[in-house]
């Protein structure tokens, strides 16, 4: 993966919080789980208290936008019979992560904080 294509894939928002949440789980997460991270983080509100209707527009999202987009780029892998994605073992995502340490805003922490109430 070339640079400029890493920081295309680093350019939404969306994306980022989907590695970075993969990251912090151990490169693996439920389709379920990525929907209510993104919707929370999004909407800055804690993952138990996001409304459905958020959680299912992120889902939407993530599987007809990002998902494809970072399958094709050798990022993540998917099972769809168990609904679980994994950062994939691919050169091309030690490229993606060094693209990303170049980034003022990596790890995405605007987008981690969640209110306190």
């Amino acid at each position: 993966m070339e640079q400029t294509e890493a920081f295309r894939i680093l350019a939404s928002a969306d994306r980022q919080l989907v590695l970075h949440t993969l990251v912090e789980r151990d490169r693996e997460a439920s389709v379920e789980e990525l929907s209510q991270q993104v919707a929370a983080r999004r909407h800055r509100v804690p993952p138990e208290k996001i409304d459905d209707r958020e959680v299912e527009r992120a889902q939407v999202r993530l599987v007809h936008t990002h998902f494809p987009r970072l399958v094709d780029r050798n990022v993540l892998e998917i099972d769809w019979s168990d609904r679980t994605v994994a950062l994939s073992d691919d050169e091309c995502l030690d490229r993606l992560f060094e693209a990303a340490e170049e980034l003022d805003g990596w790890p995405p922490t605007d987008l981690l904080k969640h209110p306190t109430d």
